[in-house]
C-alpha cells in the first residue's frame, strides 16, 4: 500500500497525501486490494496512475452507498469490481475517458478578438464514446453489470454520453450486435459539478430496468457528489 501512495505522490504531486492515505486505508480492507495496488506500484506511466486512482473514486463511491467491494473479483481479466448489498449484486467495469484534442486557445482580451472560438466535435465524441463502452461489453460478459465512467476529456460533455448510450440502445434493438443481458447502466461522471442541482454523477440506462433495486442505485449515485461519497467512505473508516 505505502509504496503504491508513493508512487502516485511521485507523479502527481498536488495529490493531498494525509487525504489519499485515508483513501487507501479504505480500499486495504476490501477484497482484491493488493491487486490495484500492485498495479499502481508497477506502473511508470502517468495516465495509468490516473486511471487506477478513478478506480479507486468509484470503489470508494460504492463504499460510501454502503455496498460490500470486492477488487477483480474474476481476475484481472474480468470486470474491475463486484458491489453487492441487499442479496442483489454487480459486476462494475471501469474506464477513464482521457484527454484527446486540444481544447480551444486561450480567451485573451488584448488580443481583440470578440468570438469564443470553438471546441469539440459533437460527432466525434459521441462517437468515441459509442466505441469506448461497446469494446467494454466482452469484460463484463452476461452478468448483471454497470460499466462507469470517468471523463477527463473537457471537449466531451454527459450529453454526448447520453447520445452514445442511446446509439447503442437503437442499434441493438436493429439487431446490428447484441447488449449484454446483464448490462443495465452506464455510470457517468466528471470533475464538472452542476451548478443548479449539484449533480456530477449521470446514470444512463441501456434498457427498461427491470428491478426496483437498480432504480434505487441508480437515484443514490445521481444524488451525491463523487467527493462526498468518498468521504461517507473514510467515516466509516472512524
Amino acid at each position: 500500500m505505502d509504496k503504491a501512495i508513493n508512487k502516485i505522490i511521485q507523479y502527481l504531486p498536488n495529490f493531498d497525501s494525509q487525504y489519499l492515505q485515508k483513501q487507501f486505508l479504505v480500499i486495504n480492507q476490501l477484497p482484491g486490494a493488493q491487486r490495484i495496488f500492485k498495479r499502481i506500484s508497477s506502473t511508470a506511466d502517468k495516465e495509468e496512475i490516473k486511471d487506477y486512482i478513478i478506480e479507486i473514486w468509484y470503489s470508494l463511491a460504492f463504499v460510501g452507498l454502503s455496498f460490500n467491494v470486492e477488487i477483480e473479483p474474476l481476475g484481472k481479466q474480468g470486470p474491475d469490481l463486484k458491489v453487492s448489498r441487499d442479496d442483489n449484486h454487480a459486476f462494475v467495469e471501469i474506464m477513464r475517458f482521457r484527454k484527446v484534442y486540444s481544447g480551444p486557445p486561450e480567451f485573451n482580451l488584448s488580443d481583440g478578438q470578440e468570438i469564443l472560438s470553438d471546441y469539440g466535435d459533437i460527432y466525434r465524441d459521441v462517437e468515441k464514446a459509442f466505441r469506448k463502452i461497446l469494446n467494454k461489453f466482452s469484460q463484463i460478459g452476461q452478468e448483471n453489470s454497470i460499466i462507469a465512467i470517468w471523463n477527463d476529456d473537457g471537449d466531451m460533455e454527459e450529453a454526448h454520453v447520453k447520445t452514445a448510450v442511446a446509439k447503442l440502445s437503437e442499434d441493438a434493438t436493429k439487431n446490428i450486435f447484441s447488449l449484454p443481458e446483464g448490462l443495465f447502466s452506464i455510470l457517468y461522471g466528471s470533475e464538472w459539478v452542476h451548478i443548479g442541482d449539484k449533480k456530477q454523477l449521470y446514470c444512463f440506462p441501456l434498457k427498461r430496468l427491470q428491478h426496483s433495486y437498480q432504480k434505487t442505485w441508480q437515484k443514490e449515485l445521481e444524488s451525491s457528489t463523487i467527493k462526498e461519497l468518498i468521504n461517507n467512505a473514510l467515516n466509516k473508516l472512524q
